[in-house]
């Protein structure tokens, strides 16, 4: 016991903060896309391909070294980027301002609203365990079943977003696959070991060549010369690699079952 509550509990509220921690972030981050200036359009002066192989012919490194001339305020100043996506001389992209730094504006699939949900979950579920234990059975049943029709609408919201953009279906290509390794060989642990697949496909005409964000811990998981299905999203000028799965739809269905019997156990 820890002040009266037990491990679990403060376990569970370790969670609920971390996962309100993740919704305010990227909050945050949504709330920031807004103001003046966060983000730019750039013109692609130069890129130039890095690549590297170990002993075993294995590519352990594959990015572009992107010389972008940017445009802020009236006034225009070169700005070197390193991506894991090719780009061609004359290619116009968008760049986010963090700080100091400038990168690819990345696709976003959580919202200002999406995120404000996740943020009041992890409330929910921070004071659930201190309400079940401190105040009653009935009330903490009545916060878990908030909790779970706010779960069960933020699931169902993520999988709507996605499936309602407008997304034309294009042909992919694995032609290599990256090997990454974090950690040493140590007597109780062993490096953990990541492929991910390079894969090549073509956009308005040009081809274009960049590292999958999935990876698998399995070698054997991607081979050179697979067809993949790719998306590609005309209004974000993204690839997307996969569609929303159903399982968010059928997820929110379980959740807000349970949060229905736990409403009627309440009443009951």
């Amino acid at each position: 016991m820890l002040g009266g509550f037990s491990v679990q509990t403060v376990l569970v509220v370790l969670i609920g903060a971390a996962v309100f921690v993740l919704g305010t972030s990227n909050l945050r981050a949504c709330l920031r896309m807004k103001r003046p200036g966060t983000v730019i359009t750039g013109k692609v002066l130069a890129a130039k391909l890095t690549e590297k192989r170990d002993g075993e012919n294995r590519l352990i490194q594959h990015y572009y070294e992107v010389t972008v001339q940017c445009r802020e305020n009236q006034k225009t100043f070169p700005h070197r980027l390193k991506s894991t996506t090719e780009y061609e001389k004359g290619d116009e992209i968008k760049l986010i301002r963090n700080g100091d730094r400038l990168t690819p504006l990345s696709r976003r699939t959580v919202s200002a609203g999406m995120a404000a949900a996740i943020a009041l979950a992890g409330m929910i579920l921070a004071v659930f365990p201190v309400v079940y234990q401190t105040v009653g059975q009935r009330e903490g049943s009545a916060v878990l079943a908030a909790l779970l029709l706010l779960a069960g609408g933020i699931c169902l919201a993520a999988f709507l977003k996605e499936r309602g953009r407008s997304l034309a279906e294009i042909d992919g290509e694995i032609t290599d696959v990256l090997y990454y390794r974090t950690g040493e060989n140590k007597k109780l642990s062993k490096p953990v070991e990541s492929y991910y697949p390079l894969i090549r496909c073509r956009i308005r005409g040009k081809e274009r060549i960049f590292l999958s964000s999935y990876n698998s811990s399995l070698k054997t998981a991607w081979k050179k010369g697979k067809q993949v299905k790719l998306f590609y999203d005309e209004e974000t000028q993204s690839i997307v690699e996969k569609k929303a799965s159903p399982v968010l739809a059928a997820a929110a269905a379980v959740l807000w079952a349970l949060a229905l019997l736990g409403l009627v156990s309440i009443l009951g």
